[in-house]
């Protein structure tokens, strides 16, 4: 029975700890630029949901419709991360879409399609954008300036709170201290009273 809830454990941690390590490899945001002389451009946010696929939001800019004698698709496509072919994430329509994929990607691009069921991108790569990380959810944000004449004001309220929260921190340890100290007299004192 231990041997099986041990193995479940480690085989639960192993999943953890491997879907965390792609919690953020599509996290972020896209800005697909034109590859030819027209303006087009595409913002794109992708973020893992709980479900562990990547929702897709993409909001574009001057798209020519149609683009092209009989193209009217525009087709966006992910470059997967472990490599392999592109996948097929689905038309822009008018240049507000949503899509959903649980492969990770390092890149997006845009290509006109002539038949909007293809499988494969055609050489037409019209937009092209990498990945930027959310670079505000990474790093701790910076303290705002305080205004002038107050700088000393707000470093003793810091210096204050923290050390109230030392001496908070000590008074807990010494209260846990306290009752181990009391356990362990008591139970001496019910063994030595059990054997005289």
């Amino acid at each position: 029975m231990k041997k099986k809830l041990l193995t479940a454990l480690f085989s639960a941690l192993i999943v953890l700890f491997f879907s965390a390590t792609r919690t953020h490899a599509s996290e972020g945001t896209f800005e697909l630029r034109s590859t030819g002389a027209e303006d087009t451009r595409c913002f794109v946010a992708s973020l893992l949901m709980q479900d562990f696929n990547f929702r897709i939001l993409v909001s574009c800019r001057d798209l020519i419709y149609p683009a092209g004698d009989d193209i009217f698709s525009y087709m966006l496509w992910a470059t997967p991360k472990e490599g392999g072919a592109p996948i097929k994430l689905g038309q822009l329509a008018y240049g507000k879409a949503e899509f959903r994929t649980n492969k990770a990607f390092t890149n997006l691009f845009v290509t006109t399609e002539r038949n909007a069921n293809t499988k494969t991108p055609s050489s037409n790569v019209v937009m092209r954008g990498t990945l930027h990380s959310i670079t505000f959810l990474e790093r701790p944000t910076t303290p705002t300036p305080a205004p002038p004449g107050q700088e000393g004001q707000e470093a003793e309220a810091q210096t204050l709170s923290t050390r109230e929260r030392l001496v908070a921190g000590l008074k807990r340890a010494g209260l846990v201290s306290l009752i181990a100290l009391v356990a362990v007299i008591g139970l001496v004192f019910v063994v030595t009273r059990g054997r005289g």
